[in-house]
């Protein structure tokens, strides 16, 4: 981690972009570095964008190194060595595929990023607009903790560096902080801020930069289900349902108006039988206005601008891609299984096969992000956050407090049973909280694609207790988690979800034995016995990297 003391902010000073098209691009004339880019206020908002840009590199990595981790891809007989030590958890220092560098390169550019443009405004009152000066400062909030917690979330630990750091500062006079110290911190980080300005102030980079395009209003890191997120992982479940189901009823900081669909889980993106625009097609079309009513964070990459990722190049077996990793029988079995049995017919779940995985050159692969491109192309857009995930965040939290039913429908049949009119809701969906007219569109994670309902109540899973009986509660809840973790790898299947979901959920309600069990699957039978008691230890849910390397 030492090399990482000096990198400067290495940008591109893209100051008037008429659309998207132009993000990013590569033009080495134009690159500042260090204390030069805060000279004047224009190389102040190219280094904001160049901010945006250091995550293109850490997108793919979280999907790659997570989902190693879990059971819905494993390596190749010709992926190297390094692929494998992480599938097998024997990822150590060293290891290029567990490197935390993309991640810690975020923290230090904000860092420097919000040290600079504070000092900047201190300096010279007035010439940034205080509107500007606020989202700036927000955005770099956002996104320096979205780094910090995927680097808890990978590694189980931290060096937390102070935002008002100094490159030259040694690197062992910073605390490391464990997972379960970094989460308050950030926690408080985001909600208190820098300079008095906090992470939940809506970012408009279109309005900052004066450009045009849709898109741009997704490339911030979203707030309000960044909160969600760490609260979940802080235990306060209470504080998780209210913020997500609030992102979704007003919208939280993203200033959208109109379209009651935005986030609902409804048919905007459904069924080919009930969706104006198929589900798959989330992944396999450039994002255009649309995709907004589902993305909330989106990365965005353009080959003709040599922006890329390794999502493409790893998965397909088209030359020269070199599919270094394929799907897991565990994660193909998931779309075949009697969920999808009515009792007179077999639902297919448009989530599965050619969508999620399919067959290319003889070979099963992972087909999310390279169905329609090129062979070469490797720019498929990438979501941090969307939809289907925050509807999964809120079923867990309000599974946690004991809300079974609410949790049941929000991942079955979502709100729109329950509309009675207006802005009101029949149980159990009848409390304040949902007190919003829009969510009657909504269909629920798995109503939305037209697959049949599981729900928690079912006596397949439950079998004879009943509300009252004793260990009733401990089962439903242990259900639900389970119907969520499965879930998750249907929904967000390779988006770098199902690993942390099982970590969650472990170690929030103290059943390492659910992880184990589940996890442990993607071995063979002579294995899995072996890595189910390896993984009931939590120690080895965390790749183990000396995060204070000095060599």
């Amino acid at each position: 981690m030492n090399r990482l003391k000096y990198i400067p902010i290495i940008l591109c000073l893209c100051l008037v972009m008429p659309s998207c098209e132009g993000f990013f691009e590569k033009q080495p004339d134009n690159v500042m570095a260090g204390e030069d880019n805060y000279e004047d206020p224009s190389n102040l908002y190219g280094s904001f964008i160049g901010l945006l840009g250091t995550i293109q590199d850490a997108a793919d990595h979280l999907i790659i190194v997570s989902e190693l981790m879990g059971d819905l891809m494993t390596p190749t007989a010709q992926a190297p060595e390094e692929y494998w030590e992480v599938f097998r958890y024997q990822a150590a220092e060293g290891n290029p595929v567990a490197d935390p560098a993309p991640l810690y390169r975020i923290v230090l550019n904000c860092n420097d990023f919000l040290r600079n443009t504070v000092e900047y405004n201190q300096k010279y009152p007035g010439v940034i607009p205080a509107n500007s000066y606020r989202q700036l400062i927000a955005g770099a909030v956002t996104l320096r903790t979205w780094a910090y917690l995927n680097i808890g979330k990978i590694y189980g630990e931290a060096v937390y560096y102070d935002y008002a750091m100094t490159s030259e500062q040694d690197i062992s006079q910073f605390p490391v902080l464990t997972f379960d110290e970094l989460i308050p911190e950030l926690i408080h980080f985001l909600t208190t801020g820098v300079d008095r300005i906090n992470g939940l102030v809506r970012v408009d980079v279109d309005t900052i930069l004066g450009v045009s395009g849709v898109l741009w209003r997704r490339m911030v890191i979203q707030a309000d289900i960044l909160l969600t997120e760490l609260y979940l992982w802080n235990r306060d479940y209470e504080a998780a349902a209210k913020r997500g189901i609030n992102l979704i009823t007003s919208k939280g900081l993203l200033g959208i108006s109109g379209n009651n669909q935005n986030f609902t889980c409804g048919y905007a993106w459904g069924s080919d039988i009930n969706g104006t625009n198929p589900w798959r097609d989330l992944f396999f079309t450039s994002p255009v206005e649309r995709h907004l009513r589902e993305g909330l964070t989106i990365v965005f990459y353009n080959y003709n601008q040599l922006q890329t990722n390794q999502l493409q190049y790893l998965f397909s077996a088209v030359p020269p891609n070199v599919y270094y990793l394929a799907p897991t029988s565990a994660m193909t079995s998931l779309f075949s299984g009697r969920d999808y049995y009515t009792g007179t017919s077999v639902v297919t779940d448009p989530r599965g096969v050619n969508v999620s995985y399919g067959t290319e050159m003889g070979e099963t692969v992972i087909m999310k992000y390279h169905s329609g491109r090129e062979y070469y192309e490797h720019d498929a857009h990438i979501f941090l956050y969307r939809g289907g995930e925050l509807h999964l965040m809120i079923a867990e939290a309000l599974a946690a407090l004991g809300n079974y039913d609410a949790a049941d429908y929000i991942i079955n049949c979502g709100f729109s049973p329950t509309h009675i009119s207006g802005s009101t809701f029949d149980y159990p969906f009848d409390a304040p909280i949902y007190a919003y007219e829009g969510l009657k569109v909504g269909m629920g994670v798995r109503g939305r694609v037209d697959v049949p309902e599981i729900m928690s109540t079912s006596e397949r899973f439950i079998g004879d207790l009943v509300e009252g009986m004793d260990g009733y509660e401990e089962r439903r809840h242990f259900v639900l988690d389970s119907i969520i973790l499965q879930e998750t790898a249907r929904e967000l299947a390779y988006e770098g979800k199902r690993w942390f979901t099982a970590v969650r959920i472990a170690r929030n309600s103290d059943r390492a034995d659910l992880l184990a069990e589940v996890i442990s699957g993607k071995f063979g039978r002579t294995e899995a016995a072996a890595y189910k008691d390896l993984l009931r230890d939590p120690k080895n849910w965390f790749i183990k990297y000396d995060l204070r390397n000095k060599d």
